[in-house]
């Protein structure tokens, strides 16, 4: 997948990225490279490992590093313990014109998700439409990744996922729910999709794993200690907020959108919701099993308007989005709509590398050993960090 850059479309300079600092980078086709290896050594087809590694690496592209390589040691971790099933192989439990119940039989998200997902197409391209569900799976990576399928051939997309309990309903101090994600995409006129991708909670857990590599306190409402207390200390998260944090800040609206996402991807698909869901966060060391249920949407265009028009439209309305007049204090080059930041990562770290934190690269050379192979930096594979 080749999701399209800033520069590709309106021809406007990239926004900064987050720093990075001294942040090591190394080119995409070697993280790419290894990540396949590291599957493969685990047990997976080769071609099955390329496109999970394809799907992964594209998280760290896209700047959400939280669900990138340093995902990489759990899936492994499970891999070899037998929790996946790497030879796993999507199963029909009912089909109908524009709809398919399907069971991954506890294989890998990334690559059943990805098949799914491209099921889903398939049909909506026939039918016009086509809802999908997904039981007995695990984690799947980013969401967009899934909906940017459907909108890079010119369909809408949409996908769901839940996911291990970690967010607290309002009100309540006892995590019941996963950070269920959300991705929107559609295409444009001008040559980038549109796309939302965004967790139901407050931020995703990996947020809270970067905090802690990097021993650094984390914003306030993000999360709650074991007692319910707010906290700003990585460490004593025992749970996240939904989106929007206390009832006053409207986290009753995230928190209905996080239960909205469990009856498509656990209620209605048969799977497990996110309660009964084996937890697979570092500090559990990925070992409790799966469950994961998700739901795909994609949709033909032309089945309610000309696809032309319709790009015309959206184009048109994210310029006026964009020539929004700024905030006071604000310091930008001018409104941003959903998706930026990640499409201007994206362009960056394919033309500069990918940035691996050195506590990730740790992580990585432990899991390497694990499976008999070289550590991403290790010199004998010459692969170059700038």
């Amino acid at each position: 997948m080749n999701a399209r850059t800033e520069s590709e479309t309106d021809g406007r300079p990239a926004r900064p990225t987050i720093a990075v600092g001294a942040v090591p980078r190394f080119p995409h086709e070697a993280v790419d490279a290894f990540v396949a290896e590291a599957f493969t050594a685990a047990g997976m087809d080769a071609t099955d490992a390329r496109e999970a590694a394809e799907f992964l690496t594209l998280a760290d592209l896209r700047g959400v590093e939280s669900h990138g390589v340093a995902r990489l040691p759990g899936y492994i971790s499970r891999l070899k313990a037998g929790q996946i099933d790497p030879h796993a192989e999507l199963a029909v439990v009912q089909e109908w014109p524009s709809t398919l119940a399907l069971d991954a039989r506890n294989g890998l998200g990334l690559t059943m998700g990805r098949q799914a997902m491209e099921r889903t197409i398939a049909k909506a391209e026939e039918s016009g439409i086509c809802l999908t569900t997904v039981r007995h799976s695990n984690h799947f990576g980013i969401a967009g990744s899934y909906a940017l399928m459907a909108a890079e051939r010119g369909l809408g997309g949409m996908a769901m996922t839940n996911a291990s309990r970690l967010v607290v309903p309002m009100f309540s101090r006892a995590p019941m729910l996963g950070t269920n994600p959300i991705a929107f995409a559609v295409p444009t006129g001008s040559g980038r999709p549109f796309i939302l991708d965004m967790s139901t909670s407050t931020v995703a857990w990996g947020k809270i794993e970067i905090a802690r590599r990097a021993g650094l306190p984390i914003p306030e409402g993000w999360a709650l200690d074991r007692e319910g207390h707010p906290t700003t200390d990585p460490k004593a998260v025992a749970g996240l907020m939904p989106l929007g944090g206390p009832r006053e800040q409207s986290g009753h609206k995230g928190y209905g959108l996080g239960v909205m996402v469990e009856v498509l991807t656990a209620i209605l698909a048969g799977s497990a919701w996110s309660y009964d869901i084996g937890r697979s966060t570092a500090e559990s060391g990925y070992s409790s099993p799966g469950g994961i249920g998700h739901s795909f949407l994609a949709w033909r265009i032309d089945a309610f308007r000309d696809p032309a028009e319709f790009n015309a439209a959206m184009d048109a309305m994210i310029a006026e989005l964009r020539a929004a007049p700024l905030a006071e204090g604000v310091i930008a080059e001018g409104v941003m709509v959903p998706g930026d930041p990640e499409a201007e990562s994206e362009e960056v770290n394919r033309a500069q590398g990918t940035p691996i934190r050195a506590e990730v690269l740790a992580e990585l050379a432990e899991m390497a050993a694990t499976v008999g192979i070289l550590p991403l930096d290790h010199p004998d594979r010459g692969v170059p960090a700038t």
